[in-house]
């Protein structure tokens, strides 16, 4: 991901569901930035005590996905789940005000590299939201995308401004109506690209059905553990830390 520290300041912020703070992020270096970013993700710098940290090395840090990019100005729009993960980003998120600066690094690439397949599937809740949003405004208008986002509450479902459609799991056992969404999937030539960002267990668990039950190659598959049940955004990512360097 490009390495670009950019200054920036909290132009609005407002809670738009049970889970959901939308901040809107404004600087003048966002000139580069076009509607080709959404679903592109940064790397959001946490300040400390209210201080911008611009240091990549020391700076607390967590992606975050573009859900809009002002055509104006190139704000952007980033979305914090709240409310239900423990960490430095909630916290922030949750008492930001307009006018408040922190930095970011980015953008980076997208994860999906494949737009000329016939049969996308994109899975995934909250974190991931915005990253579905892109995709299913950019993959290829004549190929078929089945896309499923679980989320605890009906009152989170938000619009992903596109016409394709989108099936929103209203649930507390995402493991299983996951897995029953995957057993409806009918059958093309090709097997799907599947992307999906979702709780690192959950991730493993899908992971094991499309490969073993519904024969999708790995090499098909693109998926990244956002979070993990059970630790809070900083032990998760010292353990994925620790086991980078183990492997």
């Amino acid at each position: 991901m490009a390495k670009k520290i950019r200054k920036v300041t909290v132009l609005s912020t407002k809670q738009i569901t049970p889970h959901l703070q939308r901040i809107v992020l404004g600087s003048d270096e966002f000139t580069d930035l076009t509607s080709d970013h959404i679903g592109s993700y940064v790397k959001v710098l946490i300040s400390k005590n209210g201080v911008a940290d611009f240091n990549l090395k020391t700076a607390c840090m967590r992606s975050y996905t573009i859900q809009n990019v002002n055509k104006s100005n190139g704000a952007i729009t980033l979305d914090f789940v709240i409310n239900m993960h423990q960490g430095p980003a909630t916290n922030w998120a949750k008492v930001a005000k307009v006018g408040d600066e922190l930095a970011i690094a980015g953008p980076g690439p997208k994860k999906l590299e494949n737009y000329q397949h016939s049969h996308y599937v994109l899975l995934g809740d909250l974190t991931s939201v915005n990253a579905i949003k892109g995709y299913v405004q950019q993959l290829p208008i004549n190929a078929k995308i089945d896309a499923f986002i679980h989320t605890p509450n009906k009152a989170d479902i938000i619009s992903l401004d596109s016409t394709r459609q989108v099936n929103w799991l209203i649930t507390t056992t995402p493991e299983i109506e996951m897995a029953n969404a995957l057993s409806t999937l009918q059958q093309h030539e090709q097997p799907p690209i599947i992307f999906m960002a979702l709780e690192a267990g959950l991730v493993r668990e899908l992971k094991t059905l499309l490969t073993s039950k519904l024969a999708v190659p790995r090499t098909n598959i693109v998926s990244s553990g956002y979070w993990k049940k059970g630790l809070n955004s900083e032990n998760y990512k010292l353990e994925r830390q620790a086991n980078t360097q183990t492997a």
